[in-house]
């Protein structure tokens, strides 16, 4: 039979165990999304969209002239269940566009994101679009994420050979643009998919995660020349004219360190 003392220090311990878990609970609940509105709600128009504020806010970087520019949108349609706000970025084989956002702080250490993702098309002449950065700005040349020194993390699709079908992919280290790989297999056109990343800054490697599909992969981050970057300040989506799509992002989340 247990002591009354006995008793005392177990709820005590309890007590103190609850305690924790609702004190680390509340921690992760109120993590700072460091994407100002990360899911479009309070974006007007896609002008409003594509301009640049020059803060923490999403804007068309690549200015790639003002056609290219206009690649990208805001969706205010029913895309499959979706009816809120949504960024768009159209296809073209002329010209590129980028969705990017400046993150409120850099992050150096460790970086989480998700975001939700629809594929309408990938035009099969290059048959790669849907592209995802994390990293930030080395020159001043194309904005950010635009060269592989700017890349950590680098994710993209492809149609898979079964038509209506695409793969999910990155790229890792230097290597070149035909040794892809493959995180997930057939997965649709025009459905909604939620991708996870764990990223540990450092030690050059991140962790991708299709949501209900896949488990956890590990992956090493984009290299140019021996390098990665150190610090991660921007996130991109984009379509360009020699890896052109179609496709609608939302729910953008980003926290770290």
């Amino acid at each position: 039979m247990s002591t009354p003392f006995r008793r005392i220090k177990r709820l005590i311990t309890l007590a103190a165990l609850t305690a924790f878990c609702l004190s680390l609970a509340a921690s992760v609940a109120v993590a700072e999304n460091l994407v100002e509105d990360g899911d479009f709600e309070l974006t007007k128009s896609g002008k409003d969209l594509r301009k640049d504020g020059k803060g923490p806010d999403w804007y068309e970087s690549r200015k790639d002239t003002e056609v290219g520019r206009k690649l990208l949108t805001l969706s205010k349609k029913n895309i499959r269940g979706n009816k809120t706000h949504k960024a768009m970025l159209r296809a073209s084989s002329e010209f590129n566009a980028y969705l990017s956002n400046r993150l409120i702080r850099p992050l150096e250490m460790m970086a989480s994101a998700s975001y939700d993702i629809c594929i309408k098309e990938i035009l099969p002449e290059y048959n790669r679009s849907g592209f995802f950065f994390m990293g930030g700005i080395k020159d001043k040349k194309g904005g950010p994420n635009s060269t592989g020194k700017e890349r950590f993390v680098f994710l993209g699709f492809e149609n898979a050979e079964e038509p209506g079908k695409i793969n999910m992919f990155a790229r890792e280290g230097s290597e070149k643009w035909a040794n892809k790989t493959i995180i997930a297999e057939n997965l649709d056109l025009m459905k909604w998919y939620t991708i996870k990343i764990e990223a540990e800054i450092p030690e050059a490697y991140y962790t991708v995660e299709v949501v209900g599909v896949t488990e956890p992969y590990d992956l090493e981050s984009f290299y140019s020349r021996g390098k990665t970057p150190d610090k991660i300040t921007h996130i991109s989506f984009s379509t360009w004219n020699d890896g052109p799509g179609t496709f609608y992002v939302d729910n953008i989340v980003v926290t770290g360190d």
